[in-house]
């Protein structure tokens, strides 16, 4: 409902302000009882002690309504219309292995990134698009308005990205000529980063074909001349040793300006070498004058209605009736009548007027910004505020803009809200909620080319979930509605594969477990035989004992008759 909930702050500054008036009142009053005594009413006819006390009220009033005002209370909408005028830029900007070397802090293309995205932040109400080349180049985000898809689309940029390697300008600079929207070359250009080494391709006829289409290049070199070793990275993202050349000795990569000079020379245009310093890329775009701005035609945009008014009328008319009131009965007029422009309650009556006008003359959601035909994209107290949020890296704040605007959009406008919206969470690392807005624009977006993207972010929050199968399907779900969309069919290859490899490792732990199971239940079997068997020796072995037993008692019985027969004989032969 506030565009500038900051204002409230100065209502801190209401408590003293009354103290300050009660002190002053008490003071006067004591100096009036000291002048006139009992007979105040004679001598001093203007002094109203009533009056001085109910001043305070309108004043308080007054200043509480200015700040309301001040805070920029919005509710309704209203239609926009606005001419825009513009120029049409196509960033090229090279993504060759060499774009990785650290010559420049903290890489070269980290640093083309943040000049890129200084650049969108200008919001000067040129159309942008987005091109990346090594040894072959691709289209990433074609002339548009919307700087808060074409950020996107840079965040995902990253060295070496294309399968072919090198650098190819000139097949480039030719496929971007072609890529704009008509022939017309007054209000076109070209913005070339790029450390300008492996020059490869045709050269010269690239050259000729810029010089004919009249379209100008502006080359941005990035690097240094005494240049740096190319940094190979392992899988970790931790640096690993340096690219070496076929015979084996260390590529040390320099920023090459000579082509890039002659390129710009040659189509008009001009060179800089860029620093990283910030505000550098933007002093050097507005520099540029031979590219002339054209009209892009009309926009038409809805915004919360601005409702100051109806608290800085009446906010003023209570401080001037509080004036009125700190005067007295009447205001006497004499010699000196035009001290009363002096009076400290008129003074802060003036500031606060003037600092009231300044600031609605300033803020940009005012018909100053379309004079100044800056682009507003999206809705300006949400989904505009929220972008521009959202490219400072400030994703919480984005997203309570984006939140706040959800109620004032319908169809396809409240669809790029919530994709917005599930931008901000992934960004914040809250997946569940990034998933639940994808999944919600979804329902609402018309545009196909937004909801592959659409389907293409959920893929990405469920893969870093480890849902693999999921995964899989937003992403074959976004090659349907992009075919062209190469990293969804790379994500969606990924994604396969690591689904077989996880089926894979399943069949196996059950293969394992089973096997597991049968090792176990043979150690079972093994032990329970064991136990037979002993339990079986055991019998048989009381078996052996007991026939060893009989056989010996019968032994015994035998020797024992005998020698009983023995003795027998004896005893006869002796008779």
């Amino acid at each position: 409902m506030f565009g500038n909930n900051y204002a409230f702050f100065l209502l801190l500054l209401l408590p003293p302000f009354i103290l300050f008036m009660v002190f002053d009142i008490l003071k006067m009053k004591k100096r009036a009882r000291m002048i006139a005594g009992n007979r105040i009413n004679y001598i001093m006819p203007y002094y109203s002690e009533g009056q001085k006390w109910l001043r305070i009220v309108f004043y308080s009033l007054g200043l509480i309504l200015t700040v309301f005002a001040l805070a920029h209370p919005r509710w309704g909408i209203e239609t926009i219309n606005a001419n825009i005028k513009g120029r049409d830029i196509l960033i090229i900007l090279d993504v060759s292995l060499s774009m990785s070397t650290n010559d420049v802090i903290p890489t070269r293309i980290d640093t083309a990134k943040r000049e890129i995205n200084e650049l969108l932040e200008m919001e000067t109400g040129d159309r942008i698009g987005l091109m990346v080349f090594s040894g072959q180049s691709d289209l990433l985000c074609p002339i548009t308005y919307d700087y808060a898809a074409l950020s996107f689309f840079l965040d995902s940029v990253y060295p070496n990205m294309l399968p072919e390697e090198g650098t190819n300008i000139g097949e480039a600079i030719t496929e971007g000529i072609g890529s704009f929207d008509d022939t017309e070359p007054t209000n076109k250009m070209i913005l070339l980063f790029t450390d300008g080494e492996n020059l490869q391709g045709d050269y010269y006829l690239m050259l000729k074909k810029l010089k004919e289409s009249e379209i100008k290049v502006f080359t941005v070199g990035v690097g240094t001349k005494e240049g740096e070793l190319i940094p190979l990275y392992n899988e970790k993202g931790e640096k690993e040793s340096a690219l070496k050349d076929s015979s084996g000795e260390f590529v040390k990569s320099k920023l090459d300006e000579k082509r890039l000079v002659e390129i710009a020379e040659t189509s008009g245009g001009a060179y800089m070498r860029t620093t990283g310093d910030r505000g550098e890329i933007v002093s050097f775009i507005n520099s540029i004058t031979s590219v002339e701005k054209k009209d892009q035609g009309k926009i038409n945009y809805e915004q919360k209605k601005e409702r100051y008014d109806i608290f800085l009328i009446p906010g003023l008319v209570f401080l001037i009736i509080g004036f009125v009131l700190d005067q007295g009965r009447l205001i006497k007029i004499n010699m000196d009548k035009f001290n009363w422009l002096f009076n400290k309650n008129i003074s802060v009556i003036l500031i606060l007027f003037l600092v009231t006008c300044i600031n609605f003359n300033i803020h940009p959601d005012q018909s100053a910004d379309i004079k100044e035909n800056k682009q507003l994209i999206g809705d300006p107290n949400g989904g505009y505020w929220g972008n521009v949020s959202f490219k400072k890296g400030d994703y919480k704040k984005a997203l309570e803009k984006y939140i706040s605007a959800t109620d004032s959009l319908k169809s396809n406008e409240k669809g790029k809200l919530y994709y917005n919206t599930g931008n901000a969470y992934y960004k914040l690392n809250d997946l569940k909620k990034a998933a639940d807005y994808y999944e919600q624009s979804i329902a609402y977006l018309t545009d196909d080319r937004i909801k592959s993207m659409a389907y293409y972010n959920e893929g990405l929050a469920v893969f870093k979930n480890q849902d693999y199968k999921t995964a899989k399907e937003f992403f074959k779900k976004a090659i349907l509605l992009n075919p062209e969309d190469d990293d969804a069919r790379y994500n969606y290859a990924v994604c396969k594969m690591l689904e077989d490899r996880s089926k894979q490792d399943q069949k196996e732990q059950e293969n394992d477990k089973k096997q597991q199971n049968q090792n176990e239940q043979q150690q079972q079997n093994n032990q329970q035989k064991d136990k037979e068997s002993s339990q079986s020796m055991s019998k048989e072995d009381m078996e052996k004992l007991l026939k060893a037993l009989d056989e010996k008692e019968k032994k015994e019985n035998t020797q024992n008759a005998v020698r009983n027969q023995s003795n027998n004989n004896g005893r006869g032969k002796a008779w």
